[in-house]
């Protein structure tokens, strides 16, 4: 077989090739990048700034957390899960002034209305959410929990159980 019979494909060929393969490459970056900036947009501007799980002597514990909402639009908490039990909303407040005031917060204040079983917190409000949480608690001991948002998102969480004293 001689080299001469051998013929590969031509440069006008190739190039439409070359350039086909770039252009489905450049096409699978967009779609990737724009989905990215697409779920960042949609995504809930909630956020946890800070997390306490106080626990009393009779065992009841106490959720408290202080979140933001840095937006213009509502954010709602649809539900709170601590160590894989559910956490019910007992009230919101600006302040925290013991950990043993923890038991009193109850109801919403300005910013916080509690509605259907959600949470729903206005834009530009930072606030203490206090809810009790249904499982078993032992003070030192590390938990991990989860906000879920009705945007679908959701702001995982770990906190340090403490004694009220």
């Amino acid at each position: 077989i001689s080299m001469a019979n051998r013929r590969g494909i031509s440069n006008v060929i190739a190039t439409i090739i070359l350039i086909a393969v770039a252009i489905a490459l450049a096409v699978a970056v967009a779609i990737w990048a724009f989905g990215l900036f697409r779920s960042n947009a949609h995504a809930g501007t909630l956020s946890s700034i800070s997390q306490d799980l106080y626990v009393t002597s009779s065992g009841a514990s106490y959720l408290v957390l202080y979140v933001s909402n840095p937006s213009g639009s509502t954010q709602n908490i649809v539900s709170v899960t601590l160590g894989g039990s559910s956490c019910n909303f007992q009230g919101a407040t600006s302040s925290i002034s013991s950990p043993s005031s923890v038991t009193s917060v109850t109801g919403p204040i300005g910013g916080v209305v509690s509605t259907n079983g959600q949470v729903v917190i206005a834009g530009g409000t930072m606030v203490y959410l206090v809810y009790t949480c249904t499982g078993s608690y032992t003070p030192g001991v590390q938990y991990s929990g989860t906000i879920y948002l009705s945007s679908g998102s959701n702001i995982p969480f770990t906190v340090v159980a403490q004694a009220i004293s």
